[in-house]
């Protein structure tokens, strides 16, 4: 099927939903991510080094390769943001508990086949995308993805990276039932005949993928690293490593894991395959942990000696020898090492509105600068009431809409968003914003301004119209209306402003009971359907990402959509378990799966608009205000860092291997 080469894949085009007319192989130029060398220019610590020391060492001792042995045919180059361009260091950062993963991945990890490209000052571009691990076409139709391994690429341990990796990766690991009881992640299906796609090897560096049916959503979430989260981050799995642990290669596997102490091979195999508790398991990364979590107070690693990427002065990549990232366990010891300047470069957790006048004061005794990191999200937090209760009364009284606006114009905002987020962002439900080609008023601003006499007038419209001698309303039971909201300890501004919606509530006459618990729990709680009501942020609408990307608004996600989990779960198993949705809500779920389908951008969005004035229409979450930006902190001597990054898949969108360390 013929194919449209291009350089870059628009970003505005997902957004919009199709990916139509697209196929990247390389980059000419001298930008951020080059393929040619585009000349000197790097001010070096020596001149005329291609590696670091460390390696030249190994090498000049046997013990490695030559540099020109290890890299591939055609390395992508990263032209470094400032020019720096020394070897060495330990580039010190923290993580907030050992859940807290996704700084591991970003940073230390952002290698899918496809990846985001930043623009040359390595603002947030997240615009386009390029070539990574593999190049790759897309034909018209969004239906065949070819992908072709970088000639000559190597895993950590020197193995070649080959298409018999890729073809693992997806049909043994993404595809087998026995490692996805819950089922095959829909990447992979086509979607009209929910069946595995047809992926073959056409050489052995190439795959090709072929649906029968658009699957416009693809690259997208290669590239957002939705397949992290899947088991197989970046679609690429060292097969000569994990066949080890795979029923289907080793006949022996079950018995290895009863001598590692769990039930079967596929419990052994997902223990295999988190990198940050098995540092045995080779990479593509920068670098390759050495230590991992639970086995220290910090995770460490070291560069991969097989790393593919250089620099515009062909240097191999990274600069940094070696990453220590901290594990603490709470967000203001997290704090006070930031502004003591004990990281070198550091994002995440701290970066809230009310710690940012502390950490500025604190620049030059901590000898770091600020950059931005503008959000992607879209509101503070949201408060999602459980229209599918699995308690009859609660259920048909969250599922009236007067309820829920009641509950809605009784909180007052402005307290909240001064209080909490120090004075940052405006009263806002969960919707896109302004500047989105999504934008919708209705949803944005219906219910949102604080007037207590309307929420009692709501309130008695959903028939709580009997109060008890202390003025709390009564519900059909004849007993007081009381909510029990789950809010996640990783948010410990939901802890606080939940406060504020509990005064606001008891006011006209309903009884907030917070339930605040750890994240896994909160999860678990939320998938059995055991709540009455949950808060979490609300992202953005980007329909490609998949079915767990627009839970805000359309119960897709039985894991997410808090104000319709056994909706979900019928949309999920296609009407064999959960409840099935009343026809309002089938109509929008039926809208999103044709958006997903459809390659047009154009229809795409008009499909997508659609989908959400049904959300503004049912009113499904209560919002609180729009988000302020994030920030981060890098020391005066960590360089090549921009002012601003995209905070979706930071710091990894700007190259973290071209950082460089040292005056």
């Amino acid at each position: 099927m013929p194919t449209r080469s291009e350089s870059t894949l628009n970003r505005r085009r997902l957004l919009q939903g199709g990916l139509g007319l697209l196929a990247v192989a390389s980059l000419p130029g001298c930008g951020f991510f080059d393929t040619k060398p585009a000349g000197s220019g790097a001010q070096v610590a020596a001149a005329g080094e291609k590696e670091s020391p460390m390696l030249k060492a190994l090498v000049d001792k046997g013990s490695l390769p030559a540099l020109a042995d290890r890299l591939p045919k055609n390395p992508p180059v990263i032209k470094p943001l400032e020019g720096k361009a020394q070897y060495g260091g330990t580039w010190r950062s923290a993580m907030l508990t050992q859940e807290d993963t996704q700084w591991l991945w970003y940073a230390m990890n952002y290698e899918p086949l496809v990846r985001w490209k930043p623009d040359k000052t390595g603002k947030p571009g997240y615009d386009e995308m390029e070539a990574n691990t593999a190049e790759f076409t897309v034909d018209a139709d969004s239906k065949v993805f070819t992908f072709k391994l970088r000639d000559g690429l190597k895993w950590s341990d020197g193995k070649p990276a080959t298409a018999d990796d890729m073809l693992f990766t997806i049909l043994e690991v993404q595809c087998d039932e026995g490692l996805h009881p819950d089922g095959i992640y829909d990447a992979f299906l086509s979607p009209d005949t929910e069946k595995i796609a047809k992926i073959e090897k056409t050489d052995e560096r190439t795959v090709t993928i072929t649906y029968t049916a658009p699957q416009p959503s693809l690259l997208g979430q290669i590239a957002d690293g939705i397949f992290l989260r899947e088991g197989a981050y970046g679609m690429l799995l060292p097969k000569h490593y994990f066949q080890q642990f795979h029923l289907k290669y080793n006949k022996n596997a079950n018995a290895l894991a009863k001598k590692a102490g769990v039930g079967s091979w596929t419990d052994l195999f997902a223990q295999k395959q988190n990198p940050w508790t098995n540092p045995d398991q080779p990479t593509l990364a920068p670098w390759k942990v050495t230590t991992g979590l639970g086995k220290g107070s910090a995770v460490t690693l070291t560069r991969n000696p097989y790393y593919w990427k250089v620099d515009d002065a062909g240097r191999q990549l990274p600069y940094i020898d070696n990453c220590r990232v901290e594990v603490v366990q709470d967000a203001q010891v997290e704090l006070l090492k930031v502004m003591n300047g004990e990281f070198g470069m550091q994002y995440r957790n701290f970066g809230t509105p009310q710690n940012k006048p502390v950490v500025a004061q604190n620049r030059q005794k901590g000898s770091y600068k600020i950059f931005e990191v503008p959000t992607q999200l879209t509101n503070t937090m949201v408060l999602g009431l459980n229209l599918t209760h699995k308690d009859a009364a609660k259920r048909a009284l969250f599922s009236n809409k007067e309820f829920r606006a009641g509950l809605s114009v009784a909180i007052n905002r402005k307290e909240i968003i001064d209080a909490v987020y120090a004075g940052q962002g405006e009263p806002w439900q969960g919707a896109p914003p302004k500047d989105s080609p999504y934008y919708n008023e209705q949803l944005a601003t219906q219910f949102l301004d604080f007037d207590a006499a309307k929420a009692n007038q709501h309130l008695d419209a959903a028939g709580l119209t009997k109060k008890s001698a202390d003025g709390k309303r009564l519900g059909a039971d004849g007993k007081p209306v009381s909510v029990a909201v789950l809010v996640s300890e990783s948010f410990p501004d939901h802890v606080e402003a939940i406060e504020f919606v509990k005064k606001r509530w008891a006011a006209v006459g309903i009884e907030l009971r917070t339930q605040a618990v750890s994240e896994d729990l909160y999860k678990e709680r939320v998938k059995g359907n055991d709540h009455d009501a949950g808060t979490w942020t609300c992202g953005t609408f980007v329909l490609p990402t998949g079915t767990g990307g627009d839970h805000y608004w359309v119960p897709t996600n039985d894991g997410s959509a808090r104000y319709g989990v056994a909706w979900a779960q019928w949309y999920q198993s296609k009407g064999e378990k959960g409840t099935k949705p009343p026809a309002e809500v089938q109509k929008q779920l039926e809208l999103f799966t044709q958006a997903r389908q459809e390659p047009d951008p154009d229809k795409t969005l008009e499909l997508g608009k659609q989908v959400l004035q049904i959300a503004a229409d049912q009113f499904y979450y209560i919002g609180v205000s729009s988000v302020p930006n994030t920030y981060g902190v890098v020391k005066n001597d960590f360089h090549n860092v921009p002012a601003q990054m995209s905070e979706s898949v930071a710091p990894g969108i700007v190259h973290p291997e071209q950082f460089s360390m040292g005056q």
